[in-house]
């Protein structure tokens, strides 16, 4: 007879409602009728018969501890319950009468097994055992952890490729290192991995990945760092790099100083990378330059063109301290002993310029930014502004920003976004009901150190509202602005070359300062007229204490301008031509900029393509004779002696071709482009760099010169939220591990230079091409030629 499940069986109420109400709580059957009763019945009868049977055929044994499924009090004590999870499976049928009834199954699943038929079981106390539930986890599960083969690999989908399926393995090392990215990348603790959600996570997603404390994770992320910073150092050695550097003071209260390094690698794609995220005792000159020597050292870094910072007087004796070390070692490779080293930061200049000219205009800017307080002060003045801005009809669907007083351009964006509402403050003045004018008869706001709001001393009332007057200077002033707030956009950009086109910059500031003052004959004498000229007036005195000069700007900016092929040395010249220079001014200083790339160019030829080009440093003519003094040792008889003469007749005559790669370049027809932001410089390098090999190089290192510290800032907003007051616990080392190996996560992949075409690298090659032919096995001799019959075409071997 086969065996059958017992199942218990419960009616679903009908809809009519008739059960009665101690049938849920009874044993007894339900009283749905004689038929149900007599089905009820049979269903035990078969299931006590079947019980009885199986007691008889099968011999009474004492069962195991590890297959006892459970005792008379419901404790399970099998070792098998901590990987399966038990379940009710329904199962819906009609009896005679057609009503349903659930019939409940006891079952259990595998708790790393997909859900499906595998791992599945079924566990009713009274006639099922564990011991298919062992044996699954024994020998069949696949997932169980210490079953998993680490060399059987599985179908899964890469997501990154189309979720194109692909092979993985089971690999806990592998789960680990993804598992410290996320915590990089992501700026997570390391408590994290500890938390109840993430293992929660963890146990659904992927049941084989065992879960890291906190302490092995920390372990883990160190040993990465340490591998990365030894791969990225040597593949920063094959290159020249431009720096960026600056400080900052953590939550710790401790001073940090960030090295960031900036280059173009061989596929002309610009790079950045944070070096170093250390902590500095003071902001000293002196510190400053032996803790970038230091990092310097670690790093092995030999070859630097320019490191940029900002115009604090500390960097600048910091950078003469570290140049005049770096001449008197001789582990560095300087580029013209160090002269051109310094960059001042433009970004920071241009605030100082435009934050010089603001104090004029304080009184305006002040009540526009009250205005915009009020607004944002709560939520029913924020309602009554959109109100006011709806009966206006303004159509503009974004809101006024509050300022931060010490960054110039978030108060230009502030003025810009507040004169888009200029009417819609006017309606709110003049309803009486609102609040808006009541507001500037409170006393001003004072804040402490800590940014507290403190009761005003003074009483002196809230400057405001903004008349007539302030909205006229603030529109004139924002049209001002406009320019200096796109010059310092173009400048802080890190990922792609700006040195080209920040002396263009810095000509355009110049130009729209002087635009501000009104000739006498056409002044009007109104106040605004007036502020303005003497914002104008502030303005160009802080732009001629950094830019006056044509020594204070560093000549590797107008040497970027040079080698972008849109404009060279012609344009520099012109640039002179239009300050009104007298021609032998503009004379003296395009020789001047001329003679820096010829320099640059001594310096690189040695070392480019293996000194191969060296051939061509001397002047046309001798470069020229050279050339026909060893074509006339190749070829001779009357064809050489003609192509000699006509090489003669070439040197003598205008047509004669330039020989030195800097004027074949100078000399070069320009490109010519309609939009500005769709010439690539980089593309256009890589492009052409075959036809000028060794400028390519110099190209290559100075269009990675960063005009702006804004790259080595922005690691500050990381190291903000790094180091925040819930994880000031932190040490220095780590702290410094998470923010370089972000930046080193995050950045593109390098392009890993290949074999150079030097001449150690073909001596390689050629040595090892003879040692290949020397060998008996590899001699390639070719069988002598088998002479053939006449007459018919055929071999004389042919019959052998």
């Amino acid at each position: 007879m086969a065996r059958r499940k017992k199942i218990v069986a419960r009616p679903r109420p009908t809809a009519s409602g008739l059960e009665d109400s101690s049938t849920a709580t009874s044993p007894s059957y339900p009283r749905a009728g004689e038929a149900q009763q007599q089905l009820f019945q049979q269903i035990e009868a078969e299931a006590q018969a079947t019980e009885a049977e199986e007691g008889a055929s099968q011999p009474e044994a004492p069962p195991s501890v590890s297959e006892c499924p459970s005792t008379a009090s419901g404790i399970k004590h099998s070792f098998v319950w901590e990987h399966f999870l038990e379940y009710d499976k329904i199962e819906v049928q009609k009896d005679a009468e057609g009503n349903d009834i659930e019939i409940v199954h006891k079952r259990a699943y595998c708790k790393y097994c997909p859900r499906g038929k595998v791992g599945d079981f079924a566990v009713d106390s009274s006639k099922n055992g564990t011991s298919g539930m062992i044996r699954h986890i024994n020998q069949n599960c696949r997932y169980y952890p210490p079953n998993v083969d680490k060399s059987q690999k599985n179908l899964a989908g890469d997501k990154s490729k189309g979720n194109r399926l692909t092979t993985v393995a089971y690999n806990q090392d592998d789960y680990l290192e993804a598992c410290v990215e996320m915590i990089v990348i992501d700026e997570l603790p390391f408590s994290f991995v500890e938390k109840k959600g993430f293992n929660r996570f963890c146990e659904k997603v992927c049941p084989l990945f065992d879960v890291p404390s906190r302490r092995k994770l920390c372990r883990a992320f160190l040993g990465k760092y340490d591998t990365s910073k030894k791969e990225l150092k040597k593949i920063l050695k094959q290159y020249r790099l431009n720096l960026t550097t600056d400080t900052w003071t953590s939550v710790q209260n401790v001073n940090y100083m960030v090295l960031t390094a900036h280059f173009i690698d061989i596929d002309w794609k610009m790079h950045k990378r944070v070096i170093s995220f250390c902590v500095i005792q003071n902001h000293q000159g002196s510190t400053i330059g032996k803790l970038i020597e230091s990092c310097l050292e670690q790093w092995g870094i030999e070859k630097v063109m320019c490191i940029t910072v900002d115009n604090a007087s500390a960097n600048k004796s910091a950078l003469e301290w570290l140049v005049s070390n770096m001449n008197r070692s001789s582990c560095y490779q300087q580029i013209l002993n160090g002269r051109y080293m310094h960059v001042r930061c433009a970004a920071h200049i241009t605030n100082l310029i435009v934050g010089h000219g603001l104090k004029r205009l304080q009184k305006s800017v002040l009540a526009i930014r009250n205005v915009v307080k009020f607004v944002r002060s709560s939520p029913n003045r924020l309602d009554t502004f959109k109100k006011a801005v709806e009966r206006q009809k303004i159509p503009c669907r974004g809101l006024v920003c509050l300022d931060v007083p010490t960054r110039w351009n978030s108060t230009y964006l502030m003025l810009e976004a507040g004169l888009k509402f200029k009417k819609a403050f006017t309606l709110m003045l003049a309803d009486e009901d609102s609040s808006f004018a009541a507001y500037f008869k409170e006393p001003e706001e004072e804040y402490d150190d800590d940014g507290n709001v403190v009761p005003s001393k003074n009483k002196r009332n809230r400057v405001g509202p903004p008349e007539d007057g302030d909205w006229d200077k603030a529109e004139v002033f924002v049209d001002f602005l406009r320019v200096f707030y796109d010059v310092t956009l173009r400048v802080s950009a890190s990922l792609h070359p700006t040195v080209h086109t920040t002396f263009h910059d810095v000509i355009t500031m110049e130009k729209n300062i002087e635009s501000m003052f009104v000739l006498p004959g056409f002044a009007t004498g109104t106040e605004t007229e007036q502020v303005l000229m003497d914002m104008a007036g502030n303005m160009r005195s802080r732009w001629l204490k950094y830019y006056g000069s044509f020594h204070e700007i560093n000549h590797m900016v107008i040497i970027g301008l040079v080698l972008d092929a849109r404009f060279k040395l012609k344009n520099v010249t012109h640039i002179f031509t239009s300050e009104g220079l007298d021609d032998d001014e503009v004379q003296r200083r395009t020789l001047e900029i001329r003679n820096l790339p010829m320099a640059l160019y001594d310096q690189y030829v040695i070392n480019v393509d293996g000194g191969r080009h060296m051939v061509r440093q001397g002047s046309p003519s001798s470069s020229c004779s050279t050339l026909t003094s060893r074509s006339s040792n190749n070829r001779g008889g009357v064809r050489g002696q003609l192509l000699n003469d006509w090489r003669k007749v070439v040197q003598s005559s205008a047509e004669a071709a330039v020989a030195h790669e800097v004027d074949q370049y100078l000399n070069g027809p320009l490109e010519f482009t309609d939009d500005e932001d769709c010439f690539d410089i980089l593309c256009w390098w890589k492009v052409n760099g075959p036809k000028f090999p060794v400028l390519a190089a110099i190209a290559r290192d100075v269009h990675a010169i960063q005009t702006s510290t804004v790259a080595s800032e922005s690691c500050f907003s990381t190291g903000g939220r790094v180091i925040d007051t819930f994880r000031s616990s932190l040490t220095p080392k780590t702290v410094e591990g998470l923010i370089c190996m972000q930046s080193w996560m995050l950045g593109d992949e390098i392009a890993e230079i290949q074999d150079d075409c030097t001449i150690e690298n073909i001596e390689f090659y050629e040595a090892v091409e003879h040692e290949h032919e020397s060998t008996a096995s590899s001699k390639n001799v070719c069988p002598a030629p088998v002479p053939r019959a006449k007459g018919k075409g055929k071999s004389v071997a042919a019959g052998n």
